[in-house]
């Protein structure tokens, strides 16, 4: 295998005489001067190169047929209109057009991505607000009857405190002042406790139900819209 210091040529770039093309630089590796050039790896090489390094066995020739036969082969090329700045111009014309189009291509379908994406965000966003607001309610509807109740029994438990000041008075007018008061709170006291019902959200359903398994864009949008529900609501029972 080729060493990448071989197919580099091996040699610096170094010019030790400008009026002597012969002598045109140093193998780095052998430091003797570069005498021939290698037509496999195209590089030029030091005698030491071509005995016992990477070029050992490589078919060499004289520089200055080399130089002949590169000339030669520009020349042809030139010939056959291969250095023709046209001809790469008008590839170079038809690529830089390829690649414009997929720029253009690509920012456009970012841009529907990103459209896409918000109209997603923003109708989940609406549909938490709408969810949000449901569990709101219900848990509002659900304490209002609880504090009801909280108020009728601080209310009985007043009463049941005020009783209890008169029954130790020993004003006889003062008690049938309260008579109407005292006799009414006694048939409040003596009715029965009994239980309400009230319900807790124990659960959300994030069930994404449709028909389709495979849904477009529209289809999507609109099952957001009724996604998220109140699931299992679990009854809760107090005395009151």
């Amino acid at each position: 295998m080729i060493s990448d210091q071989a197919k580099s040529g091996g040699f610096s770039n170094k010019q030790l005489n400008s009026d002597d093309t012969q002598r045109v630089g140093e193998c780095v590796n052998h430091k003797r001067l570069l005498e021939a050039f290698c037509t496999v790896c195209h590089v030029l090489i030091c005698p030491t190169c071509l005995m016992f390094g990477d070029h050992k066995g490589h078919l060499v020739d004289q520089m200055d047929k080399a130089t002949k036969d590169l000339r030669t082969s520009m020349d042809q090329a030139a010939k056959e209109g291969l250095l023709k700045l046209e001809k790469t111009e008008t590839v170079l014309v038809d690529i830089r057009h390829t690649k414009l189009t997929f720029e253009e291509s690509k920012q456009k379908v970012l841009k529907e991505i990103e459209q896409t994406f918000n109209k997603i965000f923003q109708l989940i966003k609406q549909r938490k607000d709408e969810v949000v607001n449901l569990i709101n309610q219900h848990y509002e509807i659900q304490v209002n009857n609880i504090d009801t109740q909280e108020q009728i029994w601080m209310d009985k438990q007043s009463r049941a405190y005020d009783v209890i000041k008169l029954a130790k008075s020993s004003n006889d007018y003062q008690l049938l002042e309260k008579a109407t008061y005292i006799l009414e709170s006694l048939d409040i006291l003596r009715q029965t406790p009994t239980y309400k019902n009230v319900y807790i959200v124990n659960s959300i359903d994030t069930t994404f139900n449709t028909n389709n398994i495979s849904l477009n864009l529209s289809e999507f949008q609109k099952g957001l819209q009724n996604w998220i529900k109140l699931g299992e609501s679990v009854l809760i029972q107090f005395k009151c």
